[in-house]
């Protein structure tokens, strides 16, 4: 198992479980979550960012991840992931610090069916 599917399953492992302190765990001191409506830069915000997403998307769990690309210090994948509201189709960018946190993530969301 390559270390990108070990993270993978490791970020998949925390979220299923709601542990969003264990997530932001994952993150370099300095490790940014980047989307389209702001920068989550601080392990308070990258756990409420991770809160909020838990509670949009309620039975979160992940069905299959269905591309998975490594190079170097970057990995990324999309995934379908089941909800009580329907499946979504979400893809991730992910570059790790030199020891291994994580230095920059750029979550997405590709489609959604539900509700």
């Amino acid at each position: 198992m390559s270390s990108g599917t070990k993270f993978v399953d490791r970020f998949y492992t925390l979220l299923e479980s709601g542990d969003v302190e264990g997530v932001a765990g994952l993150y370099a001191a300095d490790g940014e979550v980047i989307r389209y409506d702001g920068v989550a830069d601080t392990p308070d915000e990258i756990a409420a960012y991770f809160t909020d997403y838990l509670g949009r998307h309620p039975g979160f769990a992940l069905r299959s991840v269905d591309q998975l690309r490594e190079v170097d210090e970057v990995v990324m994948w999309d995934a379908l992931i089941d909800t009580d509201n329907g499946i979504l189709q979400t893809v991730h960018v992910v570059v790790f610090a030199d020891d291994g946190s994580i230095h920059r993530h750029i979550p997405g969301i590709r489609g959604y069916w539900g509700q």
